[in-house]
């Protein structure tokens, strides 16, 4: 699996190929804004955590990109 935002996102769009265009930008919108939320409330509380592991974690807590889709 990808290791940042925008990698998640593309592979979230490709799991997602079969479905309708609506739900897809929908899916999209929704993961990317969790991400964001949660990459940047990481970053505040937990500075010293490298990125990787960080969205890792985040990751982990929403789910992967095959199990959102």
């Amino acid at each position: 699996m990808e290791n940042n935002i925008d990698g998640y996102l593309r592979q979230l769009k490709t799991e997602m190929k079969d479905c309708d265009r609506a739900t897809v930008q929908d899916a999209l919108s929704d993961a990317e804004e969790y991400l964001r939320n949660a990459m940047d409330n990481l970053k505040a509380n937990k500075p010293e955590v490298p990125e990787a592991n960080a969205f890792s974690s985040v990751v982990e807590e929403y789910g992967t990109p095959a199990e959102i889709a």
